[in-house]
């Protein structure tokens, strides 16, 4: 009896030991002894937990720290992915803006959301292309750089009322007769929006393998081409590109004729043509040398162009124009001398022009099949004062129904080319700046 009560005191006494030990021991050794950085404390943790539940924290320990591992990796490379997506965006002019978010709430809400950014990352590629298709065409995406378009034109209504009528109600060239043998004594009425205008004019940049020549153009339409009343046809005016080197440049395409460069100032769409004005659009291809002398600039212009563009000839009728059956084109020059007087917008001018055309037949026409169409025209600008200048042209030659001459005859039914001269002047006087 006396020995177990012996035994009993000495365990109590060495419990109250241990006791007094652990008691000791601060909140940081407490820790370093669950983490198992300390020998004493992991004994006190052995005595007091039992060696299953300490196996089970230390596994969920290292899962979470896995999970953890995990879900950084999967950040790093959602951020990666937006990486390559932002870089895309940018190469094509496209402002982007994203936003990351990052989780710094506890584990369990870091182990929530962890599956989302997975599932942004892969729909970030689908999402992008689709905006790629929506994307608005930007001009840098038509447009290289050096390259300019500007556009202009109006919109514009021509009401005519005639008391005689004319050969044509819109393009009047002419009016009929009114003795009742040859014509009629009606008049008419009509309106139409067909000489609207759009045009653009393009200017490039300087092209060094062509010695550094300066590229432009233009292009310029309008409706009067035929078609129902609410159903225009669009025609073209001008179309061409022109390569510049300062003082000399080639120019291919459509436009106004070398010959006869003024016009009346007319506001239709006649501008005078077989009355006394002279010169239409045709394409060609011409090359001009422009040297300054002083004040003054001399002009030298050269070119080919279409026989037939304007009345499409073929006076044997087998279906070719007869400027294209003679495998030649037309050539026209022009030499001029400009020189200001002064003020702003006041130059004077004059220049001497010509036009040579080539025709053939498939079958003698009045004992012939070659024929030639001729012109010599002279013009001339004269600025008096500021606000009245006078302008005009004269010509002569022969066949010309092809630059609007001769009242539009050229060839007679037995072969004869039908000669002509004339020309017009007008005073411009402006009632305003």
């Amino acid at each position: 009896m006396k020995k177990t009560a012996l035994f009993v005191l000495a365990l109590c006494g060495v419990a109250g030991t241990f006791a007094g030990r652990v008691s000791a021991q601060n909140p940081d050794q407490v820790s370093v002894a669950k983490a198992g950085a300390q020998v004493d404390g992991a004994a006190v943790e052995a005595i007091k937990t039992p060696a299953a539940k300490t196996d089970s924290t230390a596994a969920e320990v290292e899962a979470l720290r896995k999970r953890v591992e995990e879900i950084e990796r999967q950040n790093q490379q959602l951020l990666e992915t937006l990486s390559e997506l932002k870089g895309r965006l940018d190469a094509m002019n496209r402002p982007v803006v994203a936003s990351v978010v990052t989780a710094t709430a506890s584990t369990s809400t870091q182990l929530a959301g962890s599956a989302q950014p997975v599932a942004d990352a892969s729909q970030a590629p689908a999402q992008a292309g689709q905006s790629d298709k929506n994307a608005p065409v930007r001009w840098s995406e038509i447009i290289g750089e050096g390259n300019r378009l500007k556009f202009y034109g109006f919109l514009r209504l021509d009401m005519l009322f005639d008391s005689q009528r004319p050969n044509n109600a819109q393009s009047i060239l002419f009016i009929t007769s009114p003795d009742p043998r040859v014509g009629n004594s009606d008049g008419n009425f009509t309106m139409h929006p067909r000489l609207t205008r759009f045009g653009i004019n393009y200017t490039g940049p300087r092209i060094a393998k062509l010695g550094d020549a300066k590229l432009s153009g233009q292009l310029e339409t309008d409706f009067q081409n035929g078609g129902s009343e609410s159903r225009q046809i669009i025609r073209i005016r001008h179309a061409y590109l022109k390569l510049d080197w300062n003082q000399f440049s080639v120019l291919g395409g459509q436009t106004w004729d070398i010959v006869s460069p003024l016009f009346p100032t007319v506001n239709n769409d006649s501008l005078q043509w077989n009355a006394g004005n002279v010169g239409d659009r045709r394409p060609q291809f011409r090359a001009a040398y422009e040297p300054k002398a002083g004040r003054g600039k001399f002009s030298f212009i050269g070119g080919f162009g279409l026989t037939g563009a304007i009345d499409s000839a073929d006076l044997d009728a087998n279906g070719v124009r007869d400027g294209e059956e003679s495998s030649r084109p037309n050539i026209q020059a022009r030499v001029g001398f400009a020189h200001p007087l002064g003020g702003k917008d006041r130059t004077a001018s004059i220049g001497v022009s010509g036009f040579y055309g080539f025709l053939r037949t498939a079958r003698p026409i009045g004992g012939r099949t070659d024929f030639h169409s001729k012109l010599v025209n002279v013009d001339f600008t004269l600025p008096v004062l500021a606000r009245l200048v006078f302008r005009g042209e004269g010509w002569w030659g022969r066949n010309m129904s092809d630059i609007r001459g001769g009242a539009g005859q050229g060839i007679t039914s037995n072969g004869l080319e039908i000669r002509g001269r004339g020309g017009w002047g007008e005073a411009n006087i402006k009632l305003s700046k």
